[in-house]
């Protein structure tokens, strides 16, 4: 029916639009059932039939996009999100869409981008801030993401995950106490909340409260899922320092269960004044270590026992015949697969060809780091044959 007063062209062309809109909306309500169903493939094509059909129509990108994700398509689920925030630049979720496949694309830098748009259109976008504040806080941008992160908290007072990423901030800052603070409040208002808890143990690994540590590795302990579990893995990784573990007697030229000993029962070349022999120890760590603070020979030390859980050297009697021991070796070598140094160092004969050494009551002492740079553990940094363990 022709309306009063309007051409029969703007009829004509009203109702082609009516028409058009209504088989937009019809693509996309079966595109959403689709969707539904899990049958992206189809579900896209309805999308891209109702966009076609109404190219204004914001959601049929969004839609769009979601299904592309479905399909591994992320780099074209990308362009459509583009597209729907082109049309519509108040679609909130579709900008923590877009950035959240621009994060998993390595795109950080323009999910960056993404996110700030997001929060000049809806500065309560509290996803947005969220989000913003943890990949500054990757980023190493530890006050933008404290302010990022205050503002999801004004915005949601009483969720905890505010909370957590200001003392995720706040520990980047070193914190360290402030950052107790926060977290605390997180895990109070978010039970079991395990990347607080976890975060709270990084806190503490910073004041070197290494019992607070502990008390958080309990609390993931007995939250026990997946998450919680890695937490304290990670945790107890951090705190967990290296330790000489044994010597490899098989890969010593000098056994270290000897008492006191003649050189000559040692070796038969000590059969002369003077004659000088390289002899090495094989000592093994419990963890990775790094090569090169091995091989540095300052980082050791040889010495006599002087009591306590070493012994005494030549059980405390003296004697002329106990000729030196260097006080660091001459060279150290190590295995990564095996975690074992293999010392070197020389003895030589005394001047009356009688010479002895005592090997269980030498003390082998590292001040090193492992492969993280940890230093050792200082009730395990030394070892000798007497004990047979470290101390």
């Amino acid at each position: 029916m022709e309306l009063p007063g309007a051409s029969p062209v703007f009829t004509a062309l009203s109702m082609r639009s009516t028409l058009m809109d209504n088989a937009a909306n019809t693509a996309l309500s079966s595109g959403i059932t689709l969707m539904q169903n899990k049958k992206y493939s189809r579900a896209v094509q309805a999308f891209k039939q109702a966009a076609a059909l109404k190219p204004d129509l914001a959601e049929a990108y969004a839609f769009q996009g979601d299904g592309l994700v479905q399909l591994g398509k992320k780099k074209e689920a990308v362009e459509a999100y583009k597209l729907a925030l082109k049309v519509d630049k108040t679609l909130d979720t579709v900008y923590s869409s877009l950035a959240n496949l621009q994060i998993d694309l390595g795109k950080k830098t323009d999910a960056e981008k993404t996110l700030k748009d997001a929060v000049k259109v809806n500065w309560q976008n509290t996803p947005a801030w969220y989000t913003l504040g943890h990949l500054q806080a990757q980023d190493g941008k530890y006050k933008d993401a404290e302010a990022s992160f205050r503002k999801v908290i004004r915005l949601e007072p009483k969720d905890g995950n505010g909370y957590y990423g200001l003392g995720l901030s706040l520990n980047g800052q070193k914190k360290y106490d402030e950052a107790i603070a926060q977290l605390n409040k997180a895990t109070s208002l978010k039970r079991d909340f395990s990347a607080a808890i976890g975060e709270l143990g990084q806190s503490y690994i910073g004041k070197g409260d290494e019992k607070k540590v502990q008390e958080q590795i309990v609390r993931l302990d007995k939250i026990g899922t997946n998450d919680a579990t890695l937490a304290a893995v990670s945790l107890k990784n951090q705190i967990t320092k290296p330790r000489i573990s044994y010597s490899d007697a098989s890969g010593s030229s000098l056994s270290l269960i000897y008492g006191p000993i003649p050189l000559l029962a040692i070796d038969s070349g000590f059969i002369s004044a003077g004659e000088s022999r390289d002899m090495t120890v094989k000592l093994v760590f419990d963890s990775d270590m790094d090569a090169n603070s091995i091989r540095d020979i300052t980082n050791w030390s040889i010495t006599r026992a002087s009591g306590g859980d070493a012994g005494l050297y030549n059980n405390g009697l003296y004697s002329s015949k106990s000729v030196a021991v260097p006080a660091i070796p001459k060279q150290v070598n190590y295995d990564p697969l095996t975690r074992a140094a293999v010392l070197t160092f020389s003895v030589s004969q005394n001047a009356t060809v009688d010479g002895t050494i005592d090997p269980s009551h030498l003390v082998f002492k590292f001040k090193g780091t492992d492969s993280r740079g940890v230093a050792m553990d200082p009730t395990g940094d030394e070892f000798n044959g007497f004990r047979m363990e470290s101390f």
